[in-house]
């Protein structure tokens, strides 16, 4: 998840950025009409392109677009029942569910650890919840990297267990690759713990933090502009309508 992150692109407080995913999450789910649908879900396009994901931008937008075309002619899709109803279902998920998701991308991959951990104490978020997240952000990239670990010590003992031979035989691919994942996971779970408590997390005094975050003109621009961007849109498509 959280890792150690070089600035790409613009740079937001990452207050802003969960300030955003809230707002998206509860305007998708809301379903005032199509135009503003899509003007909602075209936020994390251009979050994706301020920080210069743009692989993960169109990824995403062709995606979104294609959930909202199916939203518009479902009515006028003829397929099988069941496999319309597939598609119209998937659809509906994609198109309310997909913005939300994106936006969590977005911040995964702009946001260090520690700037999200300044961020949350700068909102007196409570140390029994800060330090499971410390723990929880550094999880994710420790078990990828362990996972390669297991990968290249396999195939430097000749077991290489590609896709086909997992089919071939599950059982062997099972004991070399996900036994060991799972007994490193369980290592990680308590070196991780044992580290953010050795760092002080669990101290009631004051804490200082060497990453400060502090909302800045990019943050109060960007706040502006979605703000307009959204309003105008729903009045021009509530006008029209």
């Amino acid at each position: 998840m959280f890792g150690h992150v070089k600035e790409k692109g613009i740079h937001f407080d990452p207050r802003t950025k969960l300030l955003l995913i809230v707002v998206i999450a509860t305007l998708e789910l809301m379903d005032i009409n199509i135009y503003f649908t899509v003007a909602v879900g075209t936020i994390p396009c251009i979050l994706f392109i301020c920080n210069r994901q743009f692989l993960g931008a169109v990824k995403y937008y062709v995606l979104f677009l294609l959930a909202a075309f199916v939203h518009v002619h479902r009515v006028d899709i003829q397929l099988n029942m069941f496999l319309n109803m597939f598609v119209v279902l998937l659809g509906a998920l994609i198109l309310k569910l997909s913005p939300a998701f994106a936006c969590a991308d977005y911040i995964i991959k702009s946001t260090g650890v520690s700037e999200m951990i300044s961020a949350f104490s700068k909102m007196k978020v409570s140390r029994n919840f800060l330090i499971p997240l410390s723990v929880m952000f550094r999880f994710a990239p420790t078990i990828a990297q362990e996972r390669h670990a297991i990968h290249d010590a396999a195939a430097m003992r000749g077991i290489i267990i590609t896709r086909k031979k997992f089919w071939e035989n599950p059982l062997r691919a099972f004991e070399y690759r996900i036994v060991p994942l799972m007994i490193s996971i369980a290592n990680i779970g308590e070196d991780l713990s044992a580290a953010s408590l050795s760092r002080g997390l669990d101290n009631p005094g004051i804490h200082t933090n060497y990453t400060d975050v502090k909302f800045a003109r990019n943050d109060y621009i960007a706040m502006a502009l979605a703000t307009i961007f959204l309003t105008s849109v729903y009045l021009l498509s509530t006008f029209a309508g």
